[in-house]
């Protein structure tokens, strides 16, 4: 998902375009309203610095293919590395909130969320990872001036490069559908009110907190929607941005302030 575009100063922070600070920001802003918030865990500001640049996004072009976390998912799958991406952070998070330690608790509840909203994100339950393995089919990174360039698709000659990088990023390509699909995101996001972005919540919800458990069942319920499928189909519909807006952002929403309720909890449980 988008957590910044290098085009402008406010780029760092994404206060022109950041899908993952905004959904941030809306789940810190609904977190009081769902449980008591400790005086040392993140502000919204706080948070949000670690997206962006500073965030996964940012790693990934400092050091392509070097310790990239791995935000794709594929449902009715037994592959869990995502979540347990996520757990890690959670329970990174809740350390620093007992060593109130509040920068390294931005950072783990940043990068929490990050993995949520990606893990959620209908465009991160297509293989991306497995298309580009095999297009790649020379695995070295192509270099300029000696630094590695990520998103080339590197062939054994010329031709296969340029037949590899079409089929990649061209105008059907993998990675063009997925950036199309996350602009779309992007730009349904940006127009939302922080309000109509919160989503509700049940008893049960509160009072079970599991981050696996719930990340499982929202990722089931958007899966079944078929968002990703359709869009490939027939691009960006009204139906299918209707959809954005009233079901998935308000459900990534849900699980981050969920994931971070059930890092505080924990947190009191020890203190």
């Amino acid at each position: 998902m988008y957590s910044t575009i290098l085009i402008s100063k406010n780029s760092r922070t994404g206060k022109l375009v950041g899908t993952h600070q905004k959904l941030d920001r809306a789940a810190r802003r609904v977190l009081p309203k769902i449980t008591p918030v400790p005086i040392n865990f993140p502000t919204s500001r706080q948070i949000v610095y670690f997206e962006g640049a500073r965030g996964p996004d940012g790693l990934k072009r400092k050091s392509p293919g070097v310790d990239e976390p791995l935000h794709f998912i594929l449902p009715n799958s037994d592959d869990y590395t995502l979540i347990d991406i996520a757990l890690d952070h959670q329970y990174n998070l809740t350390a620093a909130l007992k060593n109130d330690d509040i920068i390294r608790a931005s950072f783990e509840a940043a990068w929490l969320a990050h993995a949520i909203t990606d893990g959620l994100t209908p465009a991160h339950h297509f293989p991306l990872s497995d298309a580009k393995e095999e297009l790649m089919t020379e695995k070295e990174f192509i270099k300029i001036f000696g630094q590695p360039i990520k998103g080339i698709m590197h062939g054994k000659s010329p031709l296969e490069t340029a037949r590899n990088n079409w089929l990649y990023w061209g105008a059907n390509g993998y990675m063009n559908k997925h950036v199309a699909f996350e602009y779309g995101v992007a730009v349904t996001t940006a127009a939302m009110s922080y309000k109509s972005l919160y989503p509700n919540f049940t008893d049960a919800e509160l009072q079970n907190l599991d981050l696996k458990h719930q990340f499982l069942e929202s990722l089931n319920k958007i899966y079944r929607l078929d968002m990703y499928h359709r869009f490939l189909k027939k691009g960006w519909t009204t139906e299918l941005a209707v959809e954005v807006k009233q079901i998935l952002l308000p459900e990534i929403v849900k699980n981050i302030a969920l994931a971070w309720t059930e890092a505080i909890k924990n947190y009191q449980k020890e203190t």
